[in-house]
């Protein structure tokens, strides 16, 4: 296995190939921590499940039931199953790979390696994560009439496209946080103010009327996200706009988010 020398700088070619190289650490490490989890408690992996239904169920007995917002919403469940767990999906990828280098400090000190090995794999863990998430995800849409329709063959990218632009953001996040500490503590903050600006509990098409306001929810990624994914599982109405805000957004967070991480690459580890 080829090894980074300390201070070398090598092209973004070389860099993926050393990436590549890594593949099955960024696979075998995630997976065991997966197993790992939740195995001191009763359930065990139950809760990777059990955790996002009580998150919905909370949600659609808030919003729902007790205080309803669900204006101009059919199948209102549905809608709000879709919209956390696809929130709350790409908020462990961005939080956990912020953490990423912070956390796994010893193992930077020890081994070269590609740093960027570290929020990958923290990503493909989360992504093995959302399987059976996604699973419970399908049964809600099932449950209520909502057929298997020629889109849900774009499941597979739109899944492709969100990782891209959480991995993206995540690697910045990680840059910015081997500086600056307070990020991972800011993030939760941050998190809950775009949860309730990216149309997560609410139709923006149906408590926003002015064009303005509608395109300027295009500039919020995570609701870009969260649109596709309701297309693509219950075909709400989504415009071309989304699309291509969506894959301007994740395409743009992944290539500067791999240029910043690496512009730091040899200092991470170090005494900041």
């Amino acid at each position: 296995m080829d090894l980074l020398k300390v201070g070398e700088s090598v092209s973004l070619s070389e860099y993926l190939k050393k990436l590549w190289s890594h593949r099955h650490f960024m696979i075998r490490v995630p997976l065991e921590d997966l197993r790992a989890q939740n195995s001191h408690t009763f359930l065990g992996s139950i809760w990777l499940v059990l955790n996002p239904l009580l998150q919905v169920g909370v949600y659609f007995l808030v919003f729902g039931l007790v205080m309803p917002i669900d204006r101009g919403v059919d199948q209102y469940l549905v809608f709000l199953t879709i919209g956390v767990f696809v929130f709350f999906h790409s908020q462990r990828v961005i939080s956990e790979s912020t953490r990423s280098l912070v956390i796994n400090v010893g193992l930077i000190r020890t081994v070269h390696f590609p740093r960027a090995v570290l929020p990958m794999s923290t990503a493909v863990g989360q992504a093995l994560a959302f399987i059976p998430v996604f699973l419970v995800m399908i049964i809600v849409v099932l449950a209520y009439g909502n057929w298997p329709h020629l889109r849900w063959l774009l499941i597979l990218p739109v899944f492709m496209i969100q990782n891209a632009f959480s991995l993206g953001i995540g690697l910045i996040g990680a840059r910015i946080n081997h500086s600056y500490r307070d990020l991972e503590n800011l993030l939760p903050f941050v998190f809950r103010l775009l949860f309730y600006i990216s149309g997560v509990l609410y139709s923006v098409d149906s408590v926003v009327e002015k064009d303005l306001w509608r395109a300027i929810f295009l500039l919020n990624p995570m609701y870009c996200l969260v649109s596709l994914w309701r297309w693509v599982m219950v075909g709400t109405s989504t415009g071309g706009e989304v699309w291509l805000a969506t894959g301007v957004w994740s395409l743009l967070a992944l290539l500067v988010g791999l240029s910043a991480f690496r512009s730091k690459e040899t200092t991470y580890g170090g005494a900041v």
